[in-house]
């Protein structure tokens, strides 16, 4: 196979790639300016209606200057998302939940893994990248970020450090470095910020529909037009992330290309694609921001048809190897070891209250992985209050920057400044780490005035429902500080009066949310929905919903489902554990969640360790 050939052939069909998005843009422009014209009407001498096209003959002026509005808002939008992402590839990294790696880790996977990236910046004489580990991904994949190498970052799952040999991992390291050599990060963050300006006509007209269902003389036209305008916005989403995964398949071919040019040694990324055929996770990542940043990724993220982001893996490991049969994949995926649940729901609710010696042991693990700076922390109620609200901030920008916001309104703007402060530590800790962190800071919390821990306690609850985009991990964390808060300071019973018909509608929340985030696709989520509430409601089940508000209405649904009898509450865990075994494996969401609940309910579960459920946990819980 001619590399060079094949690279340069990428570059070429890259550039029509590209024409054509320009050309879907000015599409979108014109489309809106139609509507536009259209709204605005005109009559000619004879008394009858101009056509858009008449109206911009004799209105010129007006038309180049609509146009040139569209062109702008269109333009602010990318650029705005854009600068979003402007703060280096660590931004992209962390909204998916990756831990940095220092050059004096003593985890041998890490070690391994940033000896290969820093191998890889000498010989391809770019800088360091920082080195990222998507701790609660199983899947094997990987991601480069960045706009420029000075910035960039390459971040890597859990799961490829797990199962990749090192040439392997040579490989997927090579391919990502490809990225950052050819300019594709750059490339990926225009995509972006271009998808968002085709947005804005959907935004626009969502506007346009709340004023003509508020107008009485102009209502009908300004519906049509918000009508018009929601679907050119949709349209040309769909066709921008239609081009988007064409331009994002040619420069993963070329981004394989690469990286055997880089190793000469096809055969560790052909491994490494091989082992992805053959897991039951595959590539694909639990993290919320997966689907903004799926083009980015080393293999498909998120399950697509007409918008694959990604060649199909036997058409990837052929170009590798010509000889190969795809047949082989059919293999591996049928050999690969069943993902189920051993332990049972009803053994998952035994373990309530009831640690064991491994949960012990491994609770003693990870209070001797905290760092020193977190007891330091612990000395003072200020410091103290700083780092717990640090680690609550989100790693999603926009959703940070808003709960900052509400810090300052709150406490002030110096306050504001020890959280950004502590921030920098609260990062550096392991997501498995921040929860046991939490715990050492708050005794520390108990000495703030009582008016100090009301106020700290609306506080986080506002934090977890500043942004629809907050992640499962970040709202059970920051609705766990707030129950903590809450009990200190009233001291409630541990139990309630409520039966679990009374509280059918925080059920179907808390369940509707628990299949959600536990199943790749609506169907697989509704079946899970159902195979755990149909054990809890016998009759007068609510149908499973799926909203876009979930972090607002699931920390309501936490706080009623605290006052259910305690036969109730046993009930209440069985049927979320079977929601979870429906698919025969437990997300880190789903381990989190299930945890949460169970603490709410003051019926505490030990860790769901990987032991508990072998093949079945992705992580730890």
């Amino acid at each position: 196979m001619d590399f060079f050939a094949h690279q340069a052939a990428a570059r070429r069909q890259t550039r029509w790639l590209l024409l054509a998005f320009v050309v879907a843009v000015a599409a979108v422009v014109l489309a809106l300016d139609v509507v536009v014209f259209w709204l605005l009407g005109g009559r000619d001498e004879y008394g009858r209606l101009l056509s858009p096209l008449d109206f911009a003959r004799s209105y010129p002026d007006f038309a180049a200057a609509c146009t040139l509005v569209i062109l702008a808002a269109i333009g602010l939008a990318s650029l705005y998302r854009s600068l979003q992402l402007r703060g280096g590839g660590g931004v992209v990294a962390r909204s998916l939940g990756g831990v940095r790696v220092d050059r004096s880790t003593q985890d041998p996977k890490h070690r391994r893994l940033h000896n290969v990236v820093e191998e890889m910046a000498i010989a391809s004489g770019v800088p360091m990248p920082e080195v990222y580990v998507l701790e609660h991904e199983a899947a094997v994949n990987a991601l480069a970020a960045g706009h420029t190498p000075a910035n960039a970052a390459i971040a890597v799952t859990q799961g490829a450090l797990d199962r990749l040999n090192r040439d392997e991992l040579q490989g997927v390291v090579a391919h990502e470095f490809s990225h950052v050599l050819n300019g594709d990060m750059r490339l990926n963050v225009q995509l972006l910020g271009w998808l968002a300006g085709l947005f804005v006509a959907a935004v626009a007209g969502r506007t346009l529909l709340r004023l003509g269902a508020r107008g009485r003389k102009h209502g009908v036209p300004l519906l049509l037009a918000a009508v018009a305008f929601i679907g050119i916005g949709y349209i040309g989403l769909i066709a921008g992330r239609i081009l988007q995964a064409a331009v994002s398949r040619q420069r993963e071919r070329l981004a394989d290309a690469s990286a055997v040019q880089f190793t000469r040694y096809p055969d560790g990324l052909k491994g490494a694609l091989l082992k992805i055929g053959g897991l039951g996770a595959g590539s694909r990542l639990g993290a919320a921001a997966t689907d903004e940043v799926a083009h980015m990724l080393f293999a498909a993220g998120v399950r697509r048809l007409l918008l694959a982001t990604h060649p199909p893996l036997a058409e990837r490991i052929r170009a590798l190897d010509p000889r190969f049969d795809p047949r082989q994949l059919e293999r591996l995926a049928a050999a690969a070891p069943a993902r189920v649940i051993d332990a049972a729901p009803q053994a998952i609710s035994a373990q309530v209250g009831h640690p064991e010696t491994v949960h012990v042991r491994y609770a003693e693990s990870l209070r001797l992985a905290l760092p020193p700076y977190v007891h330091d922390f612990a000395e003072s109620s200020g410091a103290a209050r700083a780092l717990g609200l640090a680690l609550l901030l989100s790693r999603e920008p926009g959703v940070r920057s808003a709960q900052l916001e509400l810090i300052a309104a709150t406490l002030g703007g110096e306050e504001r400044e020890r959280v950004q402060a502590a921030a920098a530590k609260a990062e550096e800790l392991a997501p498995m780490l921040r929860l046991p962190a939490v715990l050492q800071i708050f005794p520390a919390l108990r000495h703030l005035s009582r008016q100090e821990r009301e106020t700290l306690q609306a506080l986080v609850r506002g934090m977890a429902v500043a942004d629809g985009r907050i992640d499962v991990f970040e709202l059970c964390l920051t609705v766990l500080v707030s129950s903590s808060l809450c009990d200190e300071l009233e001291a409630r019973p541990p139990h309630g009066t409520r039966s679990l018909a009374d509280e059918a509608d925080a059920l179907q929340v808390l369940f509707s949310t628990l299949a959600r985030f536990g199943a790749p696709d609506a169907l697989s989520a509704r079946q899970a929905y159902e195979a755990g509430l149909g054990t809890v409601l016998q009759r007068h089940r609510p149908e499973y919903a799926a909203w876009p508000d979930w972090p607002r209405r699931l920390d309501a649904a936490l706080q009623r489902v605290r006052r259910l009898q305690p036969f109730a509450k046993q009930a209440l865990v069985e049927g979320l554990a079977r929601t979870v075994a429906h698919d025969g494996a437990m997300s880190l969401a789903e381990a989190e969640l299930l945890r949460t609940v169970c603490a709410l309910l003051q019926c505490p579960l030990p860790p769901l360790l990987p032991q508990l459920a072998q093949g079945g946990v992705r992580a730890g819980g």
